[in-house]
């Protein structure tokens, strides 16, 4: 990794199927998704990954947790709509999805941590964002 850029670490904690009050960042930031409730609904989770998608800053998405493989779908859906279901072209937003059901949340932010930094726009600074689901 390169040491010249700074990875910050903030937790947000949103409950499920209710309004979404947080400002995502301005830069760009990866998204930890920890799904930690069980009874999400299909709407809220199309509102959260639109919200993400639409901040223009997202440029990975890790889900964990339950059914963090219907999140990864949830956050491609949002993307494709986004873009018109057009390719991007290089010089566009383009958003990278995973989803981890067998690993540890620790893992799944380490694996964050580990993103190639050439992998997002030109930054001094990155986020990690834990949206931890309740």
């Amino acid at each position: 990794m390169d040491r010249s850029k700074q990875i910050k670490i903030s937790h947000y904690n949103l409950l499920a199927n209710q309004a979404i009050h947080h400002a995502l960042p301005q830069q760009p930031y990866i998204v930890v998704i920890a799904i930690h409730n069980n009874n999400v609904s299909n709407d809220w989770r199309n509102k959260c990954s639109d919200w993400i998608v639409k901040s223009e800053q997202c440029y990975w998405a890790l889900a964990w947790g339950h059914e963090c493989s219907i999140w990864d779908d949830a956050l491609d859906y949002s993307y494709l709509e986004f873009c018109n279901y057009e390719l991007p072209d290089d010089d566009d937003y383009t958003l990278m999805t995973t989803w981890h059901e067998e690993q540890t949340l620790e893992e799944v932010i380490e694996f964050a941590e580990s993103i190639p930094i050439d992998t997002l726009p030109q930054q001094a600074l990155y986020q990690i964002i834990v949206l931890n689901i309740h």
